[in-house]
């Protein structure tokens, strides 16, 4: 899976990401209220994307003649950023369990300033 056109499609899938998570804001948004559960769902799904995209695009590199050090460095980061991403996929299974439907996720049941309705 190590080729040009592999990585290629993981960077069209970080920069998509990335445009969607700017929308996040925009005037339009995603159709759905922001602060609802479904929003903030949605947010941290596409920060967890986007990390897991960055991990496998950092897999997918040409191993280069580094020394020692910084492959270990390198490779703690990568661990690192899998267990961020796991983690605000986490995040967004608890928000979303808390509803009794895609409609309650979606609807007007507003989070307040710690995440809870």
């Amino acid at each position: 899976m190590n080729t040009l056109s592999d990585r290629a499609m993981l960077e069209r899938a970080l920069i998509a990401i990335e445009q969607v998570m700017g929308k996040r804001d925009a005037v339009l948004g995603w159709g759905v209220p922001a602060g609802t559960p479904a929003h903030e769902a949605t947010s941290l799904c596409l920060a967890a994307a986007s990390a897991l995209v960055d991990v496998a695009q950092t897999l997918l590199r040409q191993p280069t003649e580094s020394s020692r050090e910084v492959l270990s460095a390198e490779w703690q980061a990568v661990i690192a950023h899998t267990k961020n991403a796991g983690r605000t996929a986490h995040q967004a299974v608890l928000l979303l369990a808390t509803q009794q439907n895609l409609v309650a996720a979606q609807g007007g049941v507003l989070l307040t300033g710690n995440g809870k309705p």
